[in-house]
């Protein structure tokens, strides 16, 4: 540790006696001559003090062993008092530190009520200090450190290998001289240097020779996007960065300003805590700061050689003193677990050096430091990697132990407790792209916590004519020496001991397969598993005591179909559509599966409340869920699972879903869903068709610029499409919709709001999710909108998106409505509710706020400013009507109204899912500042607002989801 150079006067020795007590530690790294020659020095006599209890005084200095290995730079040796040059060598010294023992100057309590009496007992000086005084030598270090290191980098650094020029230098003519202002063909550049006054500025023109090329253009764009094939799940996120727009002029700052809070209060309604940019500038150089003291941490450490006193006992003291609002029980435990002593007992003065050297860091780097940089020890000990995996870390486990009066069940359940949380039944993967971010912007996978004792338990609930069978299927003996055939009971004497952790192998691995759907026994599994003989496992199991609850044979009571689904049939029938919404897939308001006792009723089952069928995530079984979902019964023989086919209907075709290799077994979905069958169009030829998304093999698609007029980019057909394949899908991060809108909000220009574009699109309304494609996506972000003409107008509509259920997930898929030619562009409709819902819900809430806060925020000219998103609509065609749903009225000439006059289409405004039964109030909670609550949904685009980009506000809101289906 380095402190300021700042010691206390030695004491006269005392009478030679081991020391009992340490009360004053000197923590100050002084130079190394000054140490060297520590006898040589004068010293003054120490400050009479009032006698206390009889202990010891014992003085810690910097001793420094010759060849010592460092882990940080050691600084040049410190200048000693009245010298004026450094010593380059030091003199050898002691293996061992020097020790004192004194009589007692201070009190033995280590929490003085006196501010300069603890100052003083930890070798530090009072802040009133002068400056040469203040100047503390860890300072001296790190500056050093920083010099030698910034020269490395800069002697190591080798000089960029120019290639030569073979052709004429197009550049060579070039002159950087400033011209005047007035003249033609000019450039201006501003110079301005924010920490001087406004005054401080100047501008220089320069003259500009464009190069003229035979070449056209590249269209203009903004948010270069990262290819990826699935969607990425995003929580929600804050502004971190200030929006650049471009340069601007000088009456342009206070506006510019002014749009940068309203970002802030979005983010702080939205549950975040901005911070202002000096506050961020100030955290961020603590932090810096405290990376830095970090990397000397352990090298002053070693250098000042305390007794018991290194970075585990450090880290070991602040979690104990540490708040219980900053840590929880179960990370404490596990830092003073992994910051164990080794040995079995610390010096008796370790924990009064830790305080005094706490005390002394204390009074360096955080009373004697500008604002800025005041830092604490917590912090620094903080980013130790071991600390801080821990505190990053969300709770994987019930916390406490496991006790020896629980059950089987419960034991597994705590074994296996990390697995329930962090594995997804999706998936069967950790940390994957599965779930979602609740309100507190934590991420809930489909887990099986807290179900996995409950789970086990009924599953032992079998049929009557099944209770001889075990593990749900015919025993058969394995090839290492199964229990099932050995005849001895004696355990062979070579076999290796058992370890605690193979004990929990065995116990987790019996109670879970038992009578599930693995067809070999589990005593087989763990011998495989353990590489152990099958008879050693088993007696093993019996040698401990391990017991299942028996199982509890039920009566099979029949449960009877209902009247619009057959589970067994695997079909739909008569008027199915009005008495289920699973097809409804951007309405939905559940996704969580159902887990309840007794078989699925509106009484007690949550899917069928919301008229649902049951997935196969939920807890129910075939045999006592009506609702059960299935599957599809189609044959493999020929094309099957089409939109249109001679038998019966496909079910999951009719309920938007691609078939479930879990549960489709007739249709060969299997086989056609594995990746390695991706590209096999033999296979593909027959059996199921209804994969595409699973498959994930696209068309063959190329980017260009749109035919449409200024719009920038368009996607093109590189081959043939016949009409109702599968082109692409859309893919992007998957957000929630208050994440969303602040994220058009930031994109947003704030001087040229025509300008503005967006990628998102709608993909489960009620629940809130949104795809945003802006920075990750894939060439179907580049999609341009077209109204739904005739088939012969290459520039109508010629494709549509659906959201699809797959294996549970949520995706969109876009196929041909008509057949598409190679080089044909592909188009869209946007939906009537065009350009997108989000200006419509800012405007909603804009209308809803009261006089005054419209007063207080008034700008005129940012009208539209809570639209955040693009107004690059051309105009709004009549929607042809589909099956079933009537057609929508005209759009009203009043710009100001948004909202359709259709009986049965009433535009909710996407929200924020809510785990519990909410008040609609609470939705107020979220709105950003606004100016005006007026401003125009529709009208006609200019060239240069659509030079930007792709005509892209692929925002498919409440209305656009007529089209979906």
């Amino acid at each position: 540790m380095a402190s300021r150079s700042i010691r206390s006067a030695a004491p006269a020795p005392a009478p030679a006696r081991p020391p009992t007590q340490i009360d004053v530690i000197n923590l100050s790294l002084d130079d190394s001559s000054d140490l060297a020659n520590n006898a040589s020095l004068p010293r003054r006599s120490p400050s009479p003090q009032p006698a206390r209890l009889e202990t010891t005084n014992a003085r810690f200095c910097l001793i420094d062993e010759a060849g010592s290995p460092s882990h940080t730079p050691i600084s040049p040796p410190q200048k000693r008092p009245g010298q004026s040059s450094f010593h380059s060598f030091e003199p050898s010294r002691p293996s061992q530190p020097t020790f004192r023992p004194v009589q007692k100057v201070t009190t033995s309590n280590g929490k003085s009520d006196d501010a300069q009496d603890m100052a003083r007992s930890s070798g530090v000086r009072h802040p009133n200090l002068g400056h040469q005084q203040a100047m503390p030598s860890s300072e001296h270090h790190i500056k050093d450190g920083h010099a030698r290191m910034t020269s490395y980098i800069i002697e190591s650094t080798k000089p960029v290998e120019r290639r030569v020029l073979t052709c004429k230098d197009l550049f060579a003519g070039l002159s950087s001289k400033p011209t005047l202002a007035d003249e033609a063909d000019t450039m201006r550049i501003k110079f301005k240097e924010h920490s001087k006054p406004k005054s401080n500025k100047r501008e220089d023109y320069y003259e500009a020779r464009p190069i003229q090329t035979d070449e056209e253009r590249v269209p203009r764009y903004r948010f270069h996007h990262v290819e990826i094939k699935k969607n990425i799940l995003t929580p929600n996120t804050m502004l971190t960065f200030v929006p650049h727009l471009r340069d601007l002029e000088s009456c342009e700052e206070s506006k510019y300003n002014v749009w940068l809070q309203e970002l802030e209060d979005i983010d702080r309604k939205s549950g975040f805590k901005p911070m202002s940019r000096e506050e961020k500038v100030r955290v961020t150089v603590r932090s810096e700061f405290a990376s830095t003291v970090s990397l000397y941490l352990e090298n002053w450490l070693d250098r000042l050689r305390l007794p018991g006193c290194d970075k585990s006992t450090l880290i070991r003291h602040i979690a104990n003193r540490a708040p219980d609002d900053a840590i929880t029980p179960r990370q404490k435990s596990d830092i003073l677990n992994a910051h164990r002593p080794a040995e079995s007992s610390t010096p008796p003065e370790a924990n009064r050096a830790v305080e005094m050297f706490t005390e002394a860091f204390h009074r360096v780097f955080y009373q004697n430091e500008s604002s800025t940089k005041q830092i604490a020890l917590r912090d620094v000990l903080l980013l130790d990697e071991s600390v801080d995996s821990i505190m990053d870390t969300k709770p994987t486990a019930k916390n406490g132990s496991l006790s020896l009066n629980e059950n089987e069940f419960e034991a597994v359940e705590f074994n296996l407790g990390t697995y329930c949380i962090l594995g997804c039944l999706i998936c069967f993967s950790h940390s994957c792209e599965h779930g979602e971010y609740d309100a507190s912007n934590s991420k809930r996978s489909l887990s099986m916590l807290p179900r996995l004792s409950d789970t086990l338990r009924r599953r032992r609930r079998i049929p009557s004519d099944k209770a001889n069978v075990a593990n749900g299927h015919s025993p058969n003996p394995c090839k290492r020496s199964c229990y099932h055939t050995s005849t001895t009971s004696v355990v062979d004497s070579a076999q290796r001991p058992w370890t605690p952790e193979e004990h929990i192998v065995m116990r987790s691995m019996i109670v879970t397969a038992d009578h599930s759907r693995v067809k070999t026994d589990p005593f087989c599994i763990v011998a495989h598993l353990l590489d152990r003989d099958c008879r050693d496992v088993f007696h093993e199991y019996e040698r401990l005591g391990i017991r299942l609850p028996p199982r509890e044979p039920v009566s099979k009571a029949p449960i009877k179909t209902v009247s619009w689904y057959d589970r067994f049939k695997k079909a739909l029938i008569g008027d199915w559509e009005n008495r289920t919404r699973s097809q409804e897939h951007q309405q939905r308001k559940l996704i969580e599966p159902c887990f309840h006792e007794g078989p699925c009723t509106k009484e007690n089952c949550i899917c069928v409340q919301y008229g649902y069928l049951c997935e196969k995530y939920c807890g129910c079984t075939v045999e006592n869920c009506a609702y059960k979902f299935t599957g599809c019964a189609c044959h493999s023989q020929g094309k099957t699972c089409l939109a249109k086919q001679k038998d019966r209907p496909c079910i999951c075709v009719q309920l938007h879903r691609e078939c479930d290799p879990d549960l489709c077994d007739t249709c060969g979905i299997l086989e056609r869903a594995d990746p390695e069958n991706a590209e096999d169009e033999l296979i593909h030829a027959t059996g199921c068709q209804n994969c595409s998304l699973q498959r994930g093999l696209t068309k063959a698609l190329a980017l260009g610029q749109s035919q449409l007029e200024g719009v920038g980019y368009g996607l093109f057909a590189a081959e043939c499409i016949a009409q109702g394949d599968f082109i692409i899908e859309y893919v992007g991060e998957l957000i929630t919709h208050d994440e969303g809108v602040r994220r058009e909000a930031r994109r947003g220009d704030v001087f040229d709001e025509e300008s503005n574009i967006s990628y998102v699109f709608t993909l489960l309304e009620n629940e809130g999710m949104w795809v945003d494609a802006a920075i990750y996506g894939n060439l179907s972000r580049y999609i341009n909108h077209a109204s739904e003409k005739s088939s012969g107008d290459k520039r109508g509509c010629n494709i549509t998106p659906q959201i699809l259920y797959v294996n549970g997930e949520y995706r969109i898929k876009f196929t041909a409505t008509r057949d598409i030619q190679a080089g044909e562009e592909l188009f869209f409709n946007y939906g009537e509710n065009f350009p997108n819902l989000t200006k419509k819900v800012l405007n909603h809430k804009a209308g809803e706020m009261s006089d005054e806060a419209k007063k207080r925020t008034r700008r005129p000219n940012r009208a539209d400013h809570k639209r955040g998103v693009a107004r690059k609509a051309p105009k709004s065609d009549k929607k042809k009507p589909g099956k079933g749903k009537p057609a929508s009225h005209q759009d009203l000439e009043d710009e100001d109204l948004e909202m359709y006059e259709s009986p049965e289409f009433i535009p909710k405004l996407p929200r924020k899912r809510k785990r519990e039964v909410q008040d609609d109030s609470e939705e107020d909670e979220y709105h950003p500042t606004a100016t005006d609550a007026t401003g125009s949904c529709t009208g006609s685009p200019s060239t240069t607002d659509l030079d930007f980009g792709p005509l892209h506000d692929t925002y498919i809101g409440s209305a656009a989801s007529h089209c979906l289906w």
